[in-house]
């Protein structure tokens, strides 16, 4: 049974989705109010992967939950760094890829 995180105060819990590479992460982050983010970090060309890596946990911090994807070294790696940082490995939901995201610039209404 997947253990239930939840905001002492209110019950709810925030929630990001991590896709990430080589290259590119791309975070969608749920808060507990019901709004959404997208994010979308590149790789800065002399940053190491660990920063990038580390960069990419600091964007996920207050997230309850962290559904990770992307190809399999890439995601073991960041979620060494995630666990490394925040000492939850709890709140890591590690997911298969099935192809990378496509993000689209949705039309403003």
């Amino acid at each position: 049974m997947e253990p239930r995180l939840t905001n002492e105060t209110d019950g709810t819990r925030s929630e990001a989705v991590v896709w990430i590479d080589h290259e590119q992460a791309l975070i969608v982050a749920g808060a507990r109010d019901g709004s959404e983010r997208v994010e979308i970090l590149d790789r800065a060309l002399l940053e190491t992967e660990s920063a990038f890596e580390a960069r990419t946990t600091d964007a996920v911090l207050d997230a309850d939950r962290v559904l990770v994807s992307g190809p399999a070294d890439i995601r073991t790696d960041f979620e060494r760094t995630y666990v490394a940082i925040t000492h939850r490995p709890d709140r890591l939901v590690d997911l298969e890829p099935t192809r990378r995201p496509r993000h689209e610039v949705l039309p403003t209404v």
